[in-house]
C-alpha cells in the first residue's frame, strides 16, 4: 500500500530519503542485495515511523535498488500511515477492517522478500540485536545465499548527522536547559523536588513551544516510552552510582548535587549534566572541580573536524594529571547523541575515529572518589 502523510515535514522528508540513498550506496559496495531491520532506531532511521511500543515488530525491509518496505501491524496501520516518510506500508495480523498480507509477521516478510525479488540474494541482518530465534526463521524464510552481520555499518552510518536531525538534537538541547535551570533552583530541597521541578519544567516548555514533535523514545515488546523528559538527581555519595532514581536525601553542605537531564525531540536526544556545590567544598574537592571545568575546556578546544577522539581524550586529561589526579582518570570523557542518549562513539583513550562535521558528541569529563562523590560535568 502506498500512502503520502501530510504530517511530515519537507525537511524530514528530505533527511529520511537521503539516509536512505547513503546507506544503499554502502550496501552496494558490500555486494548486498538488501538488509532487514528490527532495531527500533534503525527502522525509524529509515521510515521515521516510531509506534512507541514494540510488542508486534517492526520490520523494514530494503533493497538496495529501491525505496524501502515497512511492515507492521494492523494495529499500528493508521499510526504508520500518519507518521511515516516511508510510502510502501505493508500490514500483518488481523485487526478491525485491514487487509494484512499475512497473519504472522514472519510470513509476511517472506512474502515481501519475494516480491522484491530478494529470496536466495545476498542479505545483512542486525546480530547485535536479533535474538537468535528471529535470526533463524529470517535465515530460513530468506533462503539466503549469504547472511552479513551489518550492525556496525549501521552503528556507523547513523554517527554524522544531517541538518534536520541536527535541529532536532538543538530542540531537545534547549528543553534540558529549562529543566535545567528548574532542578538548581531546587537543588537543596532533595533529589525527588529537584527532579520533579525539572520535568516539570520540561513538560511546560513541550507544550508552550514544541508541541508539534514527539518526546518519545524508543520502547520494546514489554513497554513504551510516551514521554522521554527525565531527570535524574542524585547527591553526595549517590552520584558515584552513575544513574540511579532520585531518591527523598537532601544534599548536605560540603557535597556536590548531580542534575542529569535526559530529553528528546522527534526521536533525537540530548543530554545535560551539572555538578551543583552545596554551599563550599573543602581545598581537594574544589581543587578537583576546577580540574573538572578545565578538562571539559581542552575537549571542547581539541573537538575539530580531522582529529582522533583518542586524542581529544587525551589532551583533556591533562587537566586532571596536572592537578594530581592521575589515578581518577574517567574511562571516557564523552559519548555520541542521536537516536539514542548514549550511541557511539565513547570518547576513549582507545577510540581511533575522526570527527567529521556533522557528528553531535557530548564533552562530559568527571573524577569519581568512592568514598565522597562525584565531579562532572
Amino acid at each position: 500500500m502506498n500512502f503520502k502523510s501530510t504530517k511530515i515535514s519537507t525537511a524530514q522528508r528530505k533527511s529520511v530519503q537521503n539516509k536512505i540513498k547513503r546507506l544503499q550506496a554502502k550496501l552496494q559496495k558490500k555486494n548486498l542485495d538488501g538488509i532487514v531491520l528490527f532495531r527500533p532506531q534503525n527502522t525509524f532511521y529509515l521510515t521515521g515511523f516510531n509506534p512507541i511500543l514494540y510488542s508486534h515488530p517492526v520490520i523494514v525491509i530494503l533493497p538496495t535498488d529501491r525505496d524501502p518496505v515497512l511492515l507492521v501491524h494492523s494495529l499500528r496501520g493508521d499510526h504508520a500511515i500518519e507518521e511515516a516518510v516511508t510510502q510502501d506500508i505493508r500490514l500483518f495480523g488481523a485487526w478491525g477492517k485491514q487487509k494484512p498480507i499475512a497473519e504472522n509477521p514472519f510470513d509476511a516478510m517472506r512474502l515481501v522478500l519475494e516480491d522484491l525479488k530478494l529470496i536466495g540474494g545476498r542479505l545483512g541482518y542486525e546480530g547485535d540485536y536479533l535474538s537468535v530465534g528471529k535470526y533463524e526463521k529470517y535465515k530460513n524464510i530468506s533462503h539466503a545465499k549469504e547472511m552479513l552481520d551489518i550492525s556496525e555499518l549501521m552503528i556507523h552510518a547513523r554517527v554524522v548527522k544531517d541538518d534536520y536531525e541536527i535541529s532536532m538534537i538543538k530542540n531537545a538541547a534547549y528543553i534540558t536547559d529549562g529543566g535545567m535551570k528548574a532542578a538548581i533552583e531546587n537543588i537543596n530541597k532533595s533529589e525527588i523536588e529537584a527532579s520533579i521541578a525539572a520535568e516539570t519544567a520540561m513538560r511546560q516548555l513541550w507544550m508552550d513551544e514544541f508541541s508539534e514533535y514527539e518526546v518519545a523514545s524508543f520502547g520494546g515488546d514489554e513497554g513504551g516510552i510516551v514521554n522521554a523528559l527525565w531527570c535524574y538527581s542524585n547527591s553526595g555519595i549517590r552520584t558515584t552510582h552513575g544513574c540511579d532514581s532520585p531518591s527523598s536525601r537532601v544534599p548536605q553542605p560540603g557535597e556536590t548535587a548531580l542534575p542529569i537531564i535526559w530529553a528528546a525531540c522527534a526521536g533525537y536526544h540530548a543530554e545535560n549534566e551539572r555538578t551543583v556545590i552545596i554551599k563550599d567544598l573543602n581545598d581537594n574537592y574544589m581543587k578537583a572541580y576546577e580540574a573538572m571545568v578545565e578538562s571539559n575546556k581542552r575537549a571542547k578546544e581539541k573537538m575539530k573536524p580531522g582529529v582522533l577522539i583518542s586524542e581529544v581524550y587525551n589532551h583533556a586529561v591533562t587537566a586532571f594529571t596536572e592537578t594530581g589526579f592521575s589515578d581518577y582518570l574517567p574511562g571516557r570523557i564523552g559519548h555520541g547523541l542521536g537516536l539514542s542518549i548514549h550511541e557511539y562513539p565513547s570518547l576513549s583513550p582507545s577510540t581511533d575515529l575522526k570527527l567529521e562535521k556533522g557528528m553531535v558528541l557530548t564533552a562530559e569529563p568527571g573524577l569519581v572518589f568512592p568514598e565522597w562523590g562525584t565531579v562532572r560535568q
